[in-house]
């Protein structure tokens, strides 16, 4: 597994790179330790000196941080329980909260008013929290344009475009096979940062100096 995770050490490298502002898209593939790339390259990377806010749709960052604890190694496990007080928790949906404070909670809206108004909220709130965060992490954006198709999209591009956010990072994980190559090439349209993250290892697809030019 070491040797695994040597391939995604890239990933952590190019974290102190984001600017407030940037949207990162982390695209996977459903092949991957995700689980252990999210927890320990990415958001644990980022526990380290930060805040972190996290919208969980339908408890995907609880599936993904239990799944982690259990591969955990004793110093890595006990990092990351302590540093779970810095992790602000908007659950969306169903699911659990077993990794952060939660500060809000809302249901899975599909009609475009009723998200924009639940994204305002969040947003609200976490931006009246006090500690401000650096970095925002959404979970289960897969899942939820999975079931809702092109007005799931509608709805994430109507929020984005109409409350911009400049104040935090928002790096977003997004399972590739799961979703059709037009809602990924939007997604990738409207990203600052793409990093893909296959069998082969960690590539970055947009942003930065350090873009690799090899072919897509």
């Amino acid at each position: 597994m070491v040797r695994t995770m040597l391939k995604y050490e890239k990933i952590s490298k190019i974290i102190p790179l984001f600017q407030p502002g940037d949207r990162v898209l982390v695209e996977y593939t459903s092949n991957v330790p995700i689980s252990k790339i999210l927890w320990q390259s990415i958001t644990h990377h980022i526990l380290n000196d930060e805040t972190i806010i996290i919208f969980d749709f339908y408890g995907i960052g609880d599936i993904t941080f239990r799944n982690y604890l259990r591969s955990a190694v004793s110093e890595e496990y006990k990092k990351l329980i302590e540093s779970k007080k810095n992790i602000y928790l908007f659950k969306i949906g169903p699911g659990g909260a077993s990794y952060g404070r939660i500060v809000g909670q809302e249901k899975v809206y599909t009609d475009t008013e009723s998200f924009l108004k639940a994204y305002y909220s969040m947003v609200h709130r976490a931006l009246s929290l006090p500690r401000k965060p650096r970095y925002a992490v959404v979970f289960g954006l897969s899942e939820y344009l999975y079931f809702t198709g092109s007005s799931g999209l509608f709805n994430l591009l109507n929020v984005i475009s109409t409350i911009p956010i400049e104040d935090w990072v928002t790096v977003v994980p997004l399972n590739i096979d799961a979703i059709d190559g037009r809602q990924r090439a939007i997604l990738e349209e409207i990203s600052s940062w793409v990093i893909r993250i296959t069998e082969e290892g960690c590539q970055i697809i947009k942003g930065g100096k350090e873009r690799d030019d090899t072919k897509r």
